[in-house]
């Protein structure tokens, strides 16, 4: 009697096995600390190329992490964000910072973190807000700008060699060196007529000269000196003066009133004597005029 066999029970048993085994593998070959790793975010301003998601974050050459998304930062134009996954217990530091570090010759780069200053404080991150680890150029980017740099340093002094080649050119040609020699010429016949003028001068008049313009700026020194003195004294003067004349047309003034006083009966007498002698002036001409005849007188 053969045993009746259900092939369908058989074929879900195997498949459920070999679901249970892979989880199995999967579970014992997972890196607990992934599930355990703290959020980070850091910024970079240069290009990543080279960086992949689940590349490895180093502190101090030490992986703790990984990278585990690589986006365009949507708030700021032309910088790339990196979220990262770091170990809980990784002294990451308010003072740490974040570069990105090529892995040998393959081309693939890595994020290196630095310890940063002991006396920082540690940062604080929450899978909310995401702690922000500051970021600076690799060293790579840094060389470049400095061979770039070096580069036209180079380029600049090539270019003043050239120009100075140029000059020596110029004064190499037959023609420049002429006007050159002819130059130097009358630079010698100048030099030679002017220890001529100096030596036919009169050094000794200059010094008189000088000496009395010196003399001259120490009188005049001295007069400045005095003026003000001087300009005092005939102010003074001619304050006392007119003190004088006005005590002076006072005097005068009272002696006018007094005069005036003593006039006025004399102008009175005057005025009465001319009257009297209107009156009589006829008199003192023509004599005593004849009387009339008397009562009992012929004329």
């Amino acid at each position: 009697m053969n045993p009746r066999i259900n092939y369908t029970l058989v074929g879900v048993f195997v498949v459920f096995l070999t679901l249970a085994g892979l989880g199995l593998l999967a579970w014992l070959s997972q890196d607990t600390r992934q599930l355990q790793r703290q959020p980070y975010v850091t910024y970079f301003s240069e290009s990543v190329a080279g960086l992949n998601e689940r590349a490895t974050v180093r502190y101090l050459g030490v992986p703790v992490g990984i990278v585990e998304r690589i986006s365009l930062d949507l708030e700021v134009e032309g910088r790339v964000r990196l979220d990262l996954r770091i170990d809980p217990d990784t002294p990451i530091r308010e003072s740490s910072v974040a570069t990105l570090q090529n892995q040998g010759i393959t081309g693939l780069l890595f994020v290196e973190i630095s310890s940063g200053n002991a006396d920082s404080p540690r940062l604080k991150t929450s899978a909310d807000q995401p702690a922000v680890i500051t970021s600076q150029a690799s060293r790579l980017l840094q060389i470049a700008d400095a061979l770039g740099e070096s580069l036209g340093q180079v380029n600049e002094l090539i270019q003043n060699l050239n120009n100075l080649t140029f000059q020596i050119s110029l004064l190499t040609d037959a023609e420049m060196r002429d006007k050159i020699g002819s130059l130097l010429d009358s630079v010698v016949r100048l030099t030679t007529s002017l220890d001529v003028q100096l030596d036919s001068l009169d050094l000794q008049v200059y010094a008189d000269l000088a000496h009395s313009l010196i003399q001259l700026s120490d009188e005049m020194q001295q007069q400045l000196v005095r003026i003000p003195d001087s300009v005092d004294g005939m102010g003074r003067q001619v304050q006392e003066s007119l003190e004088q004349a006005g005590r002076q047309l006072a005097l005068i003034s009272r002696d006018s009133q007094a005069t005036a006083r003593q006039v006025s009966p004399v102008l009175s007498e005057l005025e009465t004597l001319l009257e009297l002698l209107n009156r009589d002036t006829n008199v003192w001409l023509k004599g005593a005029g004849k009387r009339p005849p008397g009562p009992g007188e012929t004329p």
